[in-house]
């Protein structure tokens, strides 16, 4: 008999740590959406409803992946993004995926201006989404998941 709180954990031998993953996005039907997603995903998820909120959560927490909503009150997520990288420490490399409605040429580029790694539009395709987080977590989870080293 195995022990531990999670059912359906089909693999579970390769899976290792969950990625911990932090949402931060203002609109709670997107917030439980993304989370939705994640947890599909195998990962943790932990959510914040603005940048203000991400900038000092992740003073304090590690997270392998940032799903970063761009319009939000209080702070936005260009400006979290950018206080983030340049505070240094803690998620100081953590990649930053934003997450958000504005598809327009040039938004994509604006993102990758404040500091954020890749950009995934709404409404929220969920292939692209785990596709995005595969890409950008990808050494950290074969980090987490065994100690045998490539090369």
């Amino acid at each position: 008999a195995q022990q531990g709180g999670k059912g359906g954990d089909a693999g579970g031998e390769e899976a290792g740590p969950a990625l911990q993953i932090l949402i931060v996005e203002d609109h709670w039907a997107n917030r439980k959406l993304l989370e939705s997603m994640v947890r599909q995903r195998g990962c943790q998820a932990e959510c914040v409803e603005n940048g203000l909120e991400a900038v000092n959560i992740t003073a304090a927490r590690q997270y392998d992946l940032i799903l970063m909503d761009c319009n939000m009150p209080v702070m936005d997520g260009w400006q979290a993004t950018e206080r983030i990288r340049q505070r240094g420490g803690l998620n100081y490399r953590t990649p930053i995926v934003a997450v958000t409605a504005n598809a327009m040429k040039g938004d994509r580029e604006k993102c990758l201006a404040a500091g954020m790694d890749d950009y995934v539009s709404k409404p929220v395709d969920r292939r692209l989404l785990h596709e995005a987080i595969a890409k950008w977590t990808q050494s950290r989870a074969a980090t987490l998941g065994g100690s045998s080293g490539g090369s």
